[in-house]
């Protein structure tokens, strides 16, 4: 049996109301309620936000750490902070200093041989892993219009929390580690630095390029805590032929440093009556200013020790936008120096952040939304027109080297067209790699005046052409004249083929530009956009 309810009509309404009549009602309501979001507004909302325009590397040279395949040195790379926040719903500040959406980058080594006891890895590990969560509970705790100077308390914040987590949480890490932490968010660079590690920044004046060192102090015991200590442990400050240094009370050495994260012993200790050791970062920021600042590099302390700032920024420039190439030879100049001075191998570890002028910049993010425009109309497809664009013309070197993932360890074929198994190491292969680039790059210097990118090319098509022949294990090489080592034009997703280390190298070439060391599965790479 159904039922039916009548519902009295309410005083002053109508029981019935036209469509119209409720538009219109609805538009009033609407109204009242308060100001709209205009739609350029909420288009810009919906944009994410984009990644740090750089190119990033790192090249780590030297034994394992600890024996246990462990290395005493780690570094980060974070091309984009706005993700790893999304992903783990934490609050990015939105005017100030971060205001539309400020691209942040994060990078970071930590070194377990900067450090007041023996050198070990499990304190640099730890602080690896857990540095960039820190930072996103302070960045997350920050006013939404955010300036430097909160920025840069809040990175001392993150060292002193994760100094104190690490002691009080991690009882089995008993070493230390030195930090060179790079945080970039949109034109500012800020640096913090604790123990022997270092971060400098290469600046432009006129022709010459100069090193801008972050930090302005001792790289051995800070003038800061040396007052301190000789009034409150006298006797734990020592000097010797080594320079200045503290003394553990139980005897147990002398740490050469006074600022470092872990380091159990000297902080927290029955013998010790006040930390000997600190965990305070020298922080420093610096706004970019155009092409006036090419890169940021990043060095552990073997490198410090052995290659001033300046000898850093210097080699460095010999490879513009190729930081694999130009970390590669630091560290190898580096770790060689290192075994001149002290007989021994030290790990050597290189970041550098180039900084891509705004012709390299990729094309900003858009979001069509058919909440606000209509659905575009279809068009009728013409070869070469949108993938035309974006489709670049290449050639490349390409070699192989014995750390490559089977079956891919071959090399040249022999004499009866067998493939030849590869003993050259990855190191040694760079190396190789590396002497290509100082080989075209010189060619390129000699061109005055060249029309455009064509003439470039063409003028340095014998040299590449040579290197290629001489160096190239690709059948590409076997081509002659100005074909050789050509692999034609390739869309983004064909470079993609290659795999993202080789992609996001290559993507960035304008015509007539050698790329950076790029990686793919068939080995390493050096490539020249021919158009």
């Amino acid at each position: 049996m159904s039922r039916h309810f009548a519902c009295a009509p309410k005083k002053n309404i109508p029981v019935e109301m036209t469509l119209d009549r409720a538009r219109a009602l609805s538009a009033e309501f609407k109204a009242a309620a308060g100001p709209r979001i205009d739609a350029a507004h909420w288009q810009r909302d919906q944009i994410p936000p984009e990644a740090p325009p750089v190119l990033v590397d790192a090249v780590s040279l030297g034994i394992p750490g600890d024996g246990k395949g462990k290395p005493f040195v780690r570094h980060v790379i974070v091309k984009d902070l706005h993700k790893i926040a999304s992903r783990m719903q934490s609050r990015i500040p939105r005017e100030g200093i971060f205001k539309n959406k400020a691209p942040i980058g994060l990078y970071a080594l930590f070194d377990g041989q900067s450090c007041a006891g023996s050198p070990g890895a499990m304190a640099a590990e730890f602080c690896a892993r857990n540095f960039h969560t820190q930072l996103l509970e302070r960045l997350a705790a920050l006013p939404d219009a955010a300036e430097a100077k909160t920025v840069k308390h809040a990175l001392e914040l993150v060292f002193k929390n994760l100094d104190e987590v690490m002691l009080k949480n991690q009882p089995e890490i008993l070493d230390g580690c030195g930090a060179a932490v790079v945080l970039l968010i949109g034109e500012h660079v800020f640096s913090s630095l604790i123990g022997q590690c270092t971060a400098v920044l290469c600046q432009v004046e006129g022709s010459a390029s100069k090193a801008w060192s972050f930090d302005h102090v001792s790289k051995g015991v800070h003038a800061a805590d040396l007052r301190y200590l000789k009034q409150a442990a006298p006797n734990t400050v020592v000097e010797d032929a080594s320079g200045i240094g503290i003394q553990h009370p139980n005897g147990t050495g002398v740490s050469r440093v006074s600022r470092s994260l872990g380091d159990r012993a000297w902080k927290q200790n029955p013998d010790v009556v006040v930390p000997l050791v600190f965990c305070t970062p020298e922080v420093s920021t610096i706004p970019l200013s155009g092409l006036t600042h090419p890169f940021v590099l990043l060095g552990s302390s073997p490198v410090l020790a052995v290659t001033s700032p300046q000898e850093m920024v210097d080699i460095a420039q010999e490879f513009p936008l190729q930081p694999r190439a130009g970390c590669g030879e630091i560290a190898e100049r580096a770790l060689k120096a290192t075994m001149a001075a002290m007989g021994q191998k030290a790990q050597c570890t290189v970041v550098e952040i180039c900084f891509l002028p705004p012709d390299q910049r990729p094309a900003p993010k858009e979001v069509a939304s058919s909440a606000l425009q209509p659905p575009a109309a279809k068009k009728p497809k013409l070869a070469g027109s949108a993938a035309g664009k974006s489709s670049m013309r290449l050639r490349h070197i390409l070699l192989s080297h014995s750390e490559m993932p089977a079956p891919a360890q071959t090399g040249k074929a022999s004499s009866k067209g067998k493939a030849v198994k590869v003993d050259r190491t990855r190191q040694d292969t760079e190396i190789l790699l590396r002497k290509a680039i100082t080989d075209l790059r010189k060619e390129m210097l000699t061109i005055k005046k060249a029309k455009d990118a064509n003439e470039i090319v063409a003028k340095t098509t014998k040299v590449f052409g040579d290197l290629c022949r001489e160096y190239s294990e690709c059948p590409t090489a076997k081509k002659g004249g100005h074909m050789c080592g050509e692999i034609g034009w390739m869309t983004p997703e064909e470079r993609g083929l290659y795999g993202a280390g080789f992609k996001d190298v290559v993507d960035v070439l304008l015509p007539g530009q050698l790329s950076d060391i790029a990686v793919s599965n068939l080995g390493l790479h050096l490539v020249q956009r021919m158009a």
